[in-house]
């Protein structure tokens, strides 16, 4: 089944950047994603059996490095081409 994913990183610390540039560099690593950045949030698109262990994988990576809140909406469909108009 196709989904949409939105995701925020949120900062617990002043150099959090440096965490969420981390966590995008892996998730483009992973050429089964489509993957669209903006300046308050990411959606990732693609199929549910493969976005769930890769967020899983980078997810937990990410708390390595410490705390960071992540918060995320999942919707069924791919809605990457869906227009402002479309709602």
């Amino acid at each position: 089944m196709k989904i949409t994913v939105e995701i925020s990183k949120y900062p617990l610390r002043d150099d959090y950047l440096n965490g969420v540039d981390d966590f995008l560099e892996r998730l483009h690593k992973h050429p089964d994603l489509k993957i669209m950045v903006n300046p308050v949030s990411t959606q990732i698109f693609g199929e549910a059996d493969t976005i769930f262990p890769i967020l899983q994988a980078e997810i937990s990576q990410s708390f390595k490095s410490g705390q960071s809140p992540f918060m995320m909406k999942v919707l069924k469909g791919d809605l990457s081409e869906m227009s402002i108009k479309d709602y």
